[in-house]
């Protein structure tokens, strides 16, 4: 690995490898991000990859070594970068949060304090922009369900929809940062039933979003049951004015 300065699409492109492309990377993703929220990512990652868990997954061991070696990867160039964050950052043209005399305090957390953005927004996102959840809240949430998650490659070879060379061959070729489903999608190995089928399955066996936060008793359910109302009500009114133009 280069002993250069990593470029911002750099970072992004290690982010969205060891947190998923679920993880919505931006600047302000990079800034608040702790050396131990990397370190709970790569675990995550490690525990999902690692080449001596092919057979428990079904996985070829090839594919599963290449993916274990870009996670490690990622993770090295994420480490240095939020190891010596002001250097990196302001090297890239980035300012760092104002408190440099309390940099652990500075970048622990923060809460949304603006507007709802104007867009369809999945239910963490919608908690994180009403300024009830934490940013390190919805990522801890999101790690959370992505360990929970069942794969959908895992979940195509249970239905026999794909076969053990096939899902090496998606997870081998597929683009940083691109999805198992939408490769499997563009390249014509699943349909977008398929697809469909399979995320609800998977969403399914995942569980509910929202179940990390009362579990934690930072919501309680007909807290929960009000807000998914409210987030409907948003994304309804966004999507109308959208197909409106």
């Amino acid at each position: 690995m280069s002993l250069c300065t990593p470029s911002v699409p750099e970072l992004f492109s290690a982010c969205t490898r060891l947190f998923g492309p679920d993880i919505q990377v931006s600047i302000d993703f990079l800034k608040y991000l702790e050396p131990s929220g990397v370190r709970t990512a790569y675990r995550e990652r490690v525990f999902e990859t690692h080449p001596d868990r092919a057979r428990i997954l079904g996985l070829d061991e090839r594919a599963l070594a290449e993916n274990f070696k870009k996670i490690n990867e990622a993770y090295e160039l994420l480490s240095s970068a939020v190891s010596e964050k002001h250097r990196f950052l302001s090297q890239n043209g980035m300012s760092t949060p104002a408190r440099k005399a309390k940099p652990e305090a500075t970048f622990r957390d923060h809460y949304y304090a603006g507007v709802l953005p104007r867009r369809f927004l999945p239910i963490g996102q919608f908690l994180y922009y009403s300024g009830l959840i934490s940013w390190r809240d919805l990522i801890d949430a999101i790690v959370r369900q992505r360990k929970n998650r069942p794969l959908i490659g895992r979940i195509a070879r249970s239905w026999h929809l794909l076969s053990d060379d096939e899902i090496s061959y998606i997870l081998k070729h597929r683009v940083a940062g691109e999805k198992f489903g939408e490769y499997a999608l563009r390249k014509g190995f699943l349909t977008k039933g398929n697809i469909a089928a399979l995320l609800g399955k998977q969403r399914l066996q995942a569980g509910p979003f929202c179940k990390y936060f009362i579990s934690r008793d930072m919501l309680t359910s007909d807290e929960v049951e009000t807000l998914v109302k409210a987030q409907h009500r948003h994304n309804a009114m966004w999507n109308n004015r959208f197909r409106g133009r």
